[in-house]
């Protein structure tokens, strides 16, 4: 029974894994951007001309990198191509199968706990070809068989049910923490959430660990993944993920084959396996805490919060109130005010798509920060904008268009500010900008092409900043008028952050003893102390005016808090960073894998560099046979993506198994202009069955069946446009078809007039979609805010043997509901079917019915009417979050209701005057119907058998008004691809 269901959901997954693929949206850079690339013996990297340098240290990185991280997996992967995007001002990197290549954004992160004193380019190279490595271990077995046979979408398919994705980045994440000096495994606040969870509430079920909850805070799949699979390799070896993936991937489809494998390799069951972990790592982090004597704190007044949130960057206002950002699992980011006087907080400012440094500066009543800005049409090229809002008066202002900027501050008499800003050719400096005059930027001089982390400025206006070069990091103080650069404290592979001045003390963050705190650092007497000494994290330190009292965020079970202390240097402790030890679970792979540090001496081998020319559209990654997302059509063909993301083209045979038959397709999608291009072409029979009309004959009406061949082309253009700035997604696209189409050999007396008879149909379709949402926190149910219009008119000014058009303009508002988290949506929509009747006023014979973009009332069948209009309400709420598990079968995370009412009406109403035989003839088709329908939505949101896949189904409850009948349907909303 068990194999039955795997096979079951395996052929149902198949439709929406495809659909994604054939749906082409693609990422482009600027059409005038240039290219080159570098071979070496395992990698193809594609870069733009301007980052030749980067280019090719990063191919000796890769190439150092090669055969120790596919060591313990026991596979080398094939060659790869590699490309460096250096448009974007996001922090990433990804490898795909969809075509088979991998991306590395090349701007580093101002945040410490991912960046920590690596390179930027050499951590991404670490952790993503360990991912490289994992997709082709799959090539075996099975899995392998289904590669050959689908190609991209087999191997995707198969690695993705399979494997989950608590080990793909926990793997990842061990690897990077062993080979390198300074990856996540070894800076204490990646583990932090967990670790206060540990010791508070203890761990939670293994599903809910490793797949989420929306009622809880869940550290993510990294975190977990990283214990368990480090747990692994210390006791079992570091060959023992070899043994496991192996063993997986000759039986994929086999229940629980993962879990199966792990415990033919430990004897350990999945769940055992998480259990033994998360205590082992409980127990360190027990023994470390006890060893803690906290520095006592007093937490500031906020509003009753029932769910995880986080108050973050303390900054210290004029007035005394302390200015803080807000998130959590209710709320998206805002800044709000807590008043230790009046023991109250008030909500500021929502704001938009933080470029988030891990800091906030403030001074007098002024605060700024930097947003995410994005490119009109291009998806791989956005901004990072410099925002300043006054508290006093609530106005905001965006300083900077179209820039480069992070981790900006304000200056302590609120003229100037200071940011990082990297250049697309990969240069660091700092950047001065005058607030009243933000088109005057000064930049500060960096010949050795330092990184720099978080700037801030000093009363004396000069400018303290973290430096960080060649994985060693400092705190230098700079004179902005002579940009002379002083070296204030030199702590080499410590990983610091969050320097201030507070007098002679220098303020910062570290982690240096296995737990985040703030330090001290005497500048007269030259003399380190600490800070705080929390259990948990402190963060971000903040002097009051007057220096007594230091604000800080304190990490809690709950989330962040901020809190204050006196600040005294008699409170001070002594800097001992042997008093705790940081707890490092990987010490023994040390002796397993490569060698600790593999990046300590890079070759600096030449390699040739050429021209990427964009002509090279034809990169085929995909083959064999496709379902489609309705499951009527089965698809023998073959996918093509070239690397830069520009063309996309399918082709291969189509066979539909409602008509049962064949067609030839081509799909050609070209997006390296500014519109976008778009092709399709069929070419194949149809078939139908109609019944015909035999009254006139007293015969009884007979099912009457016919084949035709029918080829059709289209061709269209559209310009999508990304709109989206403050805290909305917002988009418009507009676009133009065109579309021929010719049948022959179709031999019915009558048809539907939804198909064709011999001879040519044309048409050209126009289509206006323009959405704004607002961003959503996780515990939404659909956007607050939100408004979305769709215009669509189809036409026939060309030759042909029908006639017909259509005009349907929708759209809809969103609403807040009476109750957080509950959503209202109102839809309306007004459509015109022409073409029913003739110029004279006759019934048109040669009507052609197309279909319909718009809305319907649920419950009903869709009619065609010459005018039609229809309107919606919904409100939609969440029931309950749960976290049931029911054994393997399904996690249950939460239960949501969407209620419903739908109206529509329809009229088609003509007359018209006929003369038979001398006389005179009057007719008239009035038809007129309503439908009305109120129902309700259930659904579930789950896991379905520990996949990593979300799932969302249910039943849909309809109750008919003209009908007078109430019946159920299954609901299907999402099956997690």
């Amino acid at each position: 029974m068990k194999k039955t269901i795997v096979f079951l959901y395996f052929l149902l997954s198949i439709p929406q894994i495809f659909a994604q693929e054939n749906s082409v949206s693609l990422s482009q850079n600027p059409a005038s951007l240039k290219w080159s690339q570098i071979k070496t013996p395992h990698f193809r990297l594609i870069f733009p001309r301007e980052i030749k340098a980067t280019a090719e240290r990063t191919a000796n990185v890769l190439e150092t990198v090669y055969q120790p991280i596919s060591k313990t997996l026991g596979r080398e992967p094939r060659p790869i191509s590699i490309l460096l995007q250096n448009q974007t001002t996001v922090s990433n990197g990804f490898v795909t199968l969809y075509p088979r290549r991998s991306e590395f954004y090349t701007t580093p992160p101002q945040d410490y706990t991912l960046l920590g004193t690596n390179n930027w380019l050499d951590l991404l190279a670490v952790h993503e070809f360990r991912h490289i490595v994992q997709n082709d271990k799959a090539l075996t077995g099975t899995t392998k068989l289904m590669y050959q046979l689908f190609g991209a979408n087999g191997l995707g398919l198969v690695t993705s049910l399979a494997v989950p994705n608590w080990f793909w980045e926990g793997d990842a994440v061990g690897t990077e923490s062993v080979l390198t000096p300074s990856g996540r495994g070894r800076i204490p606040s990646f583990d932090m959430a967990l670790r206060t969870q540990l010791l508070n509430k203890g761990a939670f079920h293994y599903d809910k660990a490793v797949t989420g909850s929306f009622k809880n805070f869940v550290p993510n799949h990294y975190v977990s993944g990283y214990l368990m699979t480090t747990y692994l390799k210390n006791t079992y070896g570091a060959e023992a993920w070899d043994k496991i993936l192996a063993g997986t991937y000759k039986m994929p489809f086999y229940p629980f084959s993962f879990s199966n494998n792990i415990k033919k390799v430990t004897g350990l069951k999945t769940e055992q396996l998480y259990q033994k972990a998360f205590e082992d790592a409980r127990q360190s982090w027990q023994t470390q805490a006890a060893t803690i004597v906290e520095t006592p704190v007093t937490a500031l007044a906020t509003k009753a919060n029932p769910y995880f949130t986080n108050y973050e960057y303390p900054q210290v206002l004029a007035d005394g109130s302390v200015l803080a950002l807000k998130s959590g699992l209710s709320d998206i980011q805002q800044f709000v005010l807590l008043n230790p006087k009046k023991n109250s907080e008030e909500k500021i400012k929502t704001i938009g798509f933080l470029n988030d440094a891990l800091m906030l500066s403030a001074s007098g009543s002024k605060v700024v920060w930097a947003e995410f800005n994005y490119d009109l049409r291009w998806e791989r090229r956005d901004y990072s904008v410099i925002k300043l809002l006054d508290v006093n008066n609530g106005t905001t202002r965006t300083l900077t268009q179209q820039s480069k900027f992070s981790a900006p501050a304000i200056s302590k008499d609120e003229t100037k500010i200071v940011a990082i800003e990297t250049s697309p050719d990969n240069h660091y400096a700092l950047a001065i900008i005058d607030v009243e005059n933000p088109q005057e930027v000064t930049k500060i001089l960096n010949p050795e092409n330092a990184f720099y982390l978080h700037p801030w400025w000093t009363d004396a206006k000069e400018i303290v900043a973290v430096k960080l070069l060649n994985g060693k990091k400092s705190i230098i103080l700079i004179n902005p008028s002579t940009q002379a650069e002083k070296v204030l404290l030199e702590v080499g592979s410590e990983n610091i952050a969050h320097p201030i001045m507070a007098g002679k003390y220098l303020l910062f963050n570290s982690g240096v003893t296995g737990i985040d705190n703030i330090y001290a650092f005497d500048t007269d007497a030259k003399k380190r102390f600490q800070v705080t000494n929390r259990k948990y994290g402190a963060f971000n330190p903040s002097v009051s005016a007057d220096g007594t009292k230091i604000f800080f965020n304190d990490f809690t079970e709950n989330g962040h808090r901020v809190v204050e202390m006196p600040f005294d240097e008699q409170r001070f402790l002594p800097f001992d960073e042997k008093l705790n030890k940081p707890v490092q679970f990987f010490g023994q792979m040390l002796l397993q894998e490569a060698g600790e540090n593999l990046l300590a001496n890079v070759p600096s081998k030449t390699y040739e560099t050429k021209n990427f020319s964009k002509a090279n559209i034809f990169n085929i990654y995909s083959w064999g046979g496709v379902f489609t997302s309705n499951s009527n059509n089965l698809k023998l063909g073959i996918s093509s993506k070239d690397l830069l993301s520009t063309t996309a083209i399918t082709t291969g045979y189509n066979f539909n198994a409602s008509e049962r038959t064949g067609q030839f397709f081509t799909d050609i999608s070209y997006q390296g202009w500014y519109p976008k291009l778009n092709l399709n072409y069929t070419n194949g029979q149809r078939k139908t069955d109609i019944y015909i009309d035999k009254s006139n004959t007293q015969a009884l009406d007979s099912l009457r069946s016919d084949h035709w061949h029918q080829q059709q082309l289209t061709v269209g253009a559209s310009l999508p446009l990304n709109l989206t700035h403050s805290r909305y997604y917002e988009s418009l696209e507009v676009g133009l078809n065109t579309a021929f189409t010719q049948v022959s050999g179709y031999d019915l007396p009558e048809r539907y007039a939804s198909e064709s008879f011999n001879g040519n149909i044309s048409s050209i379709i126009y289509t206006l979609d323009y959405v704004r949402q607002m961003k959503r926190a996780v515990q939404d149910i659909a956007p607050i805010w939100g408004q979305s219009i769709s215009i669509y008119l189809r036409s026939m000014p060309f030759w042909g043997n029908l006639q017909g058009g259509l005009t349907a303009i929708q759209g809809s508002l969103n609403f807040p509901g009476f109750i957080k988290h509950h959503s209202i949506r109102l839809r309306a929509g007004i459509q015109n079917q022409s073409g029913f009747k003739t110029s004279t006023g006759a019934p048109n014979k040669n009507l052609y019915i197309f279909g319909s973009p718009m809305f319907f009332t649920r419950g009903y069948s869709y009619r065609a009417f010459e005018n039609l209009s229809a309107t919606s309400v919904e409100y939609r709420f969440p029931l309950l979050n749960p976290d049931w598990s029911i054994g393997r079968l399904a996690y249950i995370k939460r239960l949501k209701v969407n209620l419903f009412a739908d109206y529509a009406h329809g009229e088609t109403n003509y007359s018209w005057i006929e003369t038979k035989n001398g006389k005179t003839y009057s007719y008239k088709v009035a038809d007129s119907a309503n439908f009305t329908s109120v129902g309700f939505d259930f659904t579930a949101q789950f896991h379905f058998m520990r996949f990593s896949q979300q799932f969302e189904a249910g039943c849909r409850g309809i109750y008919t008004v003209e009908k007078g009948q109430f019946f159920f349907q299954p609901l299907v909303i999402d099956i997690g691809f």
